[in-house]
């Protein structure tokens, strides 16, 4: 491959169980490279170079299993990334999940350039919607809602539940087990909406840190 990031990106994809052939490997190094040409600018994420690769890329590629048999569940699975800033988890997912259909939910006009950009230069426009709206008008409806470095769960669930379809998984990206605790604790208190949640550990290639989706479903 002509990646810069060749081997370390062998190397966790290894790690994390997935095997990408070459078209999907383009994929990915046409996302990166688009990443790397327009964060100076646009500052879309706070690391470059190996740190990008493992903080951001492999980090949204831990959580592919769990929403690869989750998604397995529906007909047809539909997805969406809400908050999707730079694309993340939503277009490595889509990279490596290349059976279903995402959303990605982004309502800052610079950022959701760099989405319609990136998807073009990734051939994704085909099954990759960008929806450059607050979260308060989206009326489509969704199987798995997922997102990473979002709003804590308690101020979103709310918003959340409508568009999420009857069955549907909310898979948050989270760090922490006692932070997820404490935004559970006060989606009780404070929101309208119930749900129900279970944790799922995730192992991120080469990083020394927690990693986590809580899932959630409505009851």
């Amino acid at each position: 491959m002509g990646s810069k990031y060749a081997a370390l990106i062998e190397e966790g994809l290894a790690k994390l169980g997935l095997d990408f052939d070459q078209d999907q490997r383009g994929q990915l190094d046409a996302y990166i490279a688009e990443l790397e040409l327009f964060n100076p600018v646009y500052k879309l994420v706070g690391a470059e170079g190996e740190d990008l690769i493992i903080r951001h890329i492999l980090d949204s590629l831990a959580g592919c299993h769990t929403m690869s048999e989750l998604a397995s569940s529906f007909p047809h699975a539909r997805i969406a990334d809400l908050g999707s800033g730079a694309g993340l988890p939503g277009i490595p997912l889509a990279i490596a999940m290349r059976s279903y259909d995402f959303t990605l939910v982004e309502r800052m006009g610079r950022r959701v350039d760099f989405l319609r950009n990136a998807l073009l230069r990734c051939s994704l426009s085909d099954r990759v919607t960008v929806f450059d709206r607050d979260l308060k008008e989206i009326r489509q409806t969704f199987d798995l809602i997922t997102f990473r470095a979002f709003h804590p769960l308690y101020d979103i669930l709310d918003l959340v539940a409508p568009i999420l379809n009857e069955g549907g998984v909310v898979c948050a990206y989270k760090a922490q087990l006692e932070q997820v605790q404490e935004e559970l604790g006060q989606v009780k208190v404070r929101c309208k909406s119930r749900w129900e949640s279970s944790v799922v550990n995730l192992e991120v290639p080469r990083l020394e840190a927690s990693r986590m989706l809580c899932l959630l479903q409505k009851i």
